[in-house]
C-alpha cells in the first residue's frame, strides 16, 4: 500500500480532472488517481458540437427531449 501525504486527491485524468489539479496546485500537494492508461478518459471519446434548429418541422424541444434521450434523462 502507498502512503503519500497530499492535500488534494483527484480521482480522474480527464479535462476536468487535470483543470483541478492545475489549480490546487496552487494550494497544496496534488495526487492524481487515474486508470491503467492515463490518456484513456471520457475526454478523449467526448463527441461535442452545435445543435441548431435550422428547418420548419425542427424545434427547440424536439433538441431538449433528444438530449434527454440520449442522457438517459439526466437533468
Amino acid at each position: 500500500m502507498l502512503d503519500r501525504k497530499v492535500d488534494f486527491l483527484i480521482v480522474g485524468s480527464g479535462i476536468a480532472g487535470l483543470s483541478f489539479a492545475l489549480k490546487a496546485a496552487k494550494l497544496g500537494k496534488v495526487l492524481i488517481v487515474t486508470k491503467s492508461n492515463e490518456d484513456e478518459s471520457n475526454t478523449k471519446y467526448a463527441q461535442g458540437g452545435v445543435a441548431v434548429v435550422t428547418d420548419e418541422d425542427d424545434s427547440f424541444d424536439k433538441h431538449i427531449e433528444d438530449t434527454l434521450i440520449a442522457g438517459d434523462g439526466f437533468m
